[in-house]
């Protein structure tokens, strides 16, 4: 499952990362990229890594199922919220300062997880580690593009960055899996430290410092209506079943939010480096660009929770060894169609390719509503092939659709923006998918009806990327001010 949605390019031998001299284009070093792709895939494989411990989790903590989705959504709407801003952060106080100090607060957090005593430390540990990752993500993305001067050979790093993120996702419910029958699920955290540590202690040696801060982009403000629109939305959704729809707790909560997200865009536009560039949803391609990635992450990756968590362990009965091997066909269906995509796109353009990937994730969650405990796995794999293929049809050719749409000098924070709408679409996704499943009063109806409203919205978002034109002119320049930062 691709919960990221950065490009996804096959290494043709592991000999060409050795040629690279990430530091003055010639033959040698390759130490930064060890250090970057390391905090790369260690930030990104706990958004999977998870799912398959859930079960574990949920009877040593004794919690339900809304204490498995804030497990889960603390790391989702963290990393959602302070992503736009975590590559600033590099700009404006140093990339290897950032990117170092963002890897120790991730191994700290993931200690805190490993010994969390009750459900609520969990919690506080799996925010604090999407902070981190908010700050290692780009971060990584970012030394990379500074380091290695080449364009051609910067575009070779950035696809072996890409699919050292793949492999993080695909990796994750594996991993977690064994290490959960073996070794407990404490494990699937403390498995981050000695991979941080050498990404911190490599990187102090091999990264040097770089800083712009002139197009760093600093906006507490409009940070701190997002997390307040996200972190509200969220509560009053999961929080629902245990306060009643009709509390002033949780319609006090869904209002915060309501008034918190209306006031992003008065705020965006009266600041000068804006954390959202509200200028380019002027455009109505854009915007349905990137509502469709919100549906995507929404419908696939809320899916994918509810999948491994509760249908193949809890109602199935699989161990988190078996889980993580039954959901297989659906990450390994995703590289091969991201390579698809990506050839796709180069011959007929983005909205081929997405508009393809969407109608077949759509279908293939819809026809998951007629999974129940005794459905042959056959059938199962079939359709989880299926949406893997879809998503990686889909997800990699957003940001090209954006980038066709937005000046050149915009395509930094355009692309950003999609893959942040998409793990804005995850956090929700989870939160309404689970809280539908535990509102239900039967797991399997509930499970369906879910898995239903997934693949519903997904071929919406469908229909929304049919209608929309299809040459698409690139905005005037003008749109967005010149003071917007510069994140490409």
């Amino acid at each position: 499952m691709n919960f990221y949605g950065w490009p996804v390019v096959m290494a043709r031998s592991s000999k060409e990362i050795a040629q690279v001299d990430v530091r003055s284009g010639r033959p040698g070093n390759v130490l930064l990229l060890v250090s970057a792709f390391s905090g790369t895939f260690v930030a990104l494989l706990d958004l999977t890594i998870v799912n398959v411990a859930a079960p574990s989790i949920q009877a040593d903590l004794h919690t339900d199922l809304a204490g498995l989705q804030w497990m889960v959504d603390g790391f989702v709407l963290a990393l959602a919220a302070l992503m736009l801003s975590g590559g600033s952060l590099g700009d404006r106080y140093g990339r290897k300062r950032m990117f170092l100090s963002g890897m120790g607060v991730f191994v700290v957090a993931s200690v805190l997880c490993a010994l969390a005593p009750a459900l609520a430390v969990l919690v506080a540990g799996r925010c604090l580690q999407g902070a981190a990752a908010a700050v290692i993500v780009p971060g990584a993305l970012s030394l990379v593009g500074q380091a290695v001067p080449d364009p051609r050979a910067r575009a070779r790093v950035m696809g072996y960055w890409g699919m050292a993120g793949a492999l993080a996702v695909i990796a994750g419910p594996l991993l977690g899996g064994l290490l959960v029958d073996t070794l407990g699920w404490p494990s699937i955290f403390l498995v981050n430290v000695p991979v941080g540590l050498v990404a911190i202690v490599i990187g102090l040696r091999a990264i040097p410092e770089s800083a712009d801060p002139q197009h760093a982009a600093l906006d507490p403000a409009g940070q701190v209506l997002v997390i307040g629109a996200l972190g509200a939305l969220s509560y009053g959704i999961i929080e629902a079943r245990t306060h009643g729809w009709g509390s002033w707790i949780t319609m006090g909560s869904l209002a915060a939010a309501v008034l918190a997200a209306a006031l992003v865009p008065l705020v965006e536009r009266r600041v000068v480096r804006p954390l959202l560039p509200m200028g380019l949803f002027g455009d109505a391609r854009f915007t349905i660009t990137n509502l469709a990635s919100i549906a995507l992450g929404f419908a696939a990756n809320g899916a994918f929770f509810l999948l491994s968590a509760l249908y193949l362990q809890q109602l199935r009965g699989h161990s988190a060894m078996e889980t993580g091997l039954l959901l297989l066909p659906m990450t390994l269906a995703v590289l091969p169609a991201s390579l698809a995509a990506g050839r796709l796109n180069a011959a007929h353009g983005p909205r081929l390719p997405m508009l393809t990937g969407y109608v077949l994730t759509g279908a293939a969650l819809g026809a998951m509503a007629v999974f129940d405990t005794d459905t042959s796995y056959a059938v199962v794999a079939a359709l989880f092939v299926v949406a893997g293929i879809g998503q990686g049809l889909a997800i990699t050719p957003a940001a090209a659709a954006v980038l066709e749409i937005v000046p050149r000098e915009r395509s930094g924070i355009a692309a950003a923006t999609v893959n942040t709408s998409r793990q804005v679409g995850t956090a929700l996704g989870v939160a309404v998918l689970g809280t539908i499943v535990a509102g239900s009063g039967d797991h399997v109806h509930g499970m369906r009806l879910s898995l239903l409203v997934a693949g519903t919205v997904t071929l919406v978002a469908a229909v929304l990327l049919a209608v929309q034109r299809r040459a698409p002119e690139r905005l005037p320049a003008e749109s967005v001010p010149a003071s917007e930062p510069l994140l490409d």
